[in-house]
């Protein structure tokens, strides 16, 4: 029985290193009948359960151990890893500051994983702290610095995310949603040229990704270049619907190049799925420039509805009109918007005064 014991424990190691989790989890499983208090097959299992994401059947293997042996330190590694995929990180690191005491706070995974508990209670400080005693261990360790690239990205510190993030990317972090997330916050920040960078590194190895090609779209409207924006949008719908805002920077990318019939595309796509101001204002201009002036003011009457009120719309209509030299027809919807807002004042004087100099132009 004994040669039996050890061979089926080697066995379900060997298992175990190979990723065969439900073999070995037989094989412990056998050898726990041969000896039901072997601590080292108890730990095995439940590792092999674990491995498995059946973290509420590991946690009970481990208990046995910690009651046999409270300061069992592959058990309690363990169950702290059980009990965070059972999202109880509070107990998690309870377990996981008993192993560490051991291991005089030298172990970098574990520290890591408390950080990221901490994360995911919303206690950012000590997050912070732990992520720190790791990195004063290992100053490169690439889960360490996401995490604490992630901590600082929910907490709204931009600039030291990238700072993270890019140390992460420096030191083997190959994941493309990370290069995305630096590209947008480089946006965020001003830094277009650097987001820019990000983007085509994406697309270079994800040439469908979609937030990559609505960030680089996003670089070029910002450059002025409609025309190459619109190019990266429209790829975009070919596997995807395209959110609200796409399909309106679409519909005024297509304006400014003046593609209108492409451009009412865009904005019908999205207020056929119900009301979007910006949507409704690209409607508004496009029908004015078209000289469609009952569906121009019936498109502001929706926009009143929604809205309550406007105070800038109708001016960058009759704006838009008057650089056209359609002074008539800005002058007609400033009278339909003067009747509709006669109620404020405010707007009400100033589009009197924008009524008065067309009368006299």
């Amino acid at each position: 029985m004994h040669k039996q014991l050890i061979e089926l424990s080697k066995q379900g190691h060997y298992l175990l290193g190979s990723r065969r989790y439900a073999e070995a989890g037989q094989a412990f499983e056998k050898a726990l009948m041969l000896a039901p208090d072997d601590l080292h097959l108890m730990n095995g299992m439940g590792d092999a359960l674990r491995q498995q994401n059946k973290f509420a059947a590991a946690t009970g293997y481990y208990r046995q151990v910690l009651e046999l042996d409270p300061c069992n330190m592959s058990a309690l590694r363990g169950v702290g890893d059980a009990l965070r995929g059972l999202h109880q990180y509070a107990d998690a690191i309870e377990s996981w500051k008993k192993y560490l005491h051991q291991k005089d706070y030298s172990d970098v995974s574990v520290l890591t994983r408390i950080g990221d508990c901490y994360k995911n209670l919303g206690n950012y400080e000590d997050s912070q702290s732990y992520y720190q005693k790791a990195l004063a261990l290992e100053a490169n360790d690439r889960y360490v610095l996401m995490g604490l690239a992630d901590l600082y990205h929910k907490q709204g510190l931009e600039q030291q995310a990238i700072e993270y993030y890019e140390k992460a990317l420096a030191n083997g972090v190959t994941l493309i949603k990370i290069l995305t997330i630096v590209g947008n916050l480089h946006y965020r920040q001003g830094n277009y040229e650097k987001a820019r960078m990000y983007f085509e590194q994406t697309l270079a190895q994800d040439p469908h990704n979609y937030f990559a090609l609505y960030g680089l779209g996003n670089y070029y409207r910002w450059k002025k270049d409609y025309r190459m924006a619109v190019e990266l949008w429209e790829k975009i719908l070919v596997k995807n619907n395209g959110t609200v805002t796409l399909m309106t920077r679409l519909g005024d990318a297509y304006c400014n190049l003046g593609q209108f019939e492409a451009a009412e595309r865009a904005y019908t796509s999205n207020l056929n799925k119900g009301y979007n101001l910006f949507s409704m204002v690209g409607m508004i201009k496009l029908h004015s420039l078209h000289g469609r002036l009952k569906d121009a003011c019936d498109c502001y009457d929706e926009l009143l509805r929604n809205e309550g009120e406007d105070r800038t719309v109708f001016a960058d209509v009759g704006f838009l009109l008057s650089q056209r030299n359609q002074h008539s027809l800005a002058l007609q919807f400033f009278r339909h918007v003067q009747q509709r807002q006669k109620e404020n004042p405010a707007v009400s004087r100033i589009i009197e005064d924008r009524i008065r100099q067309l009368e006299e132009d």
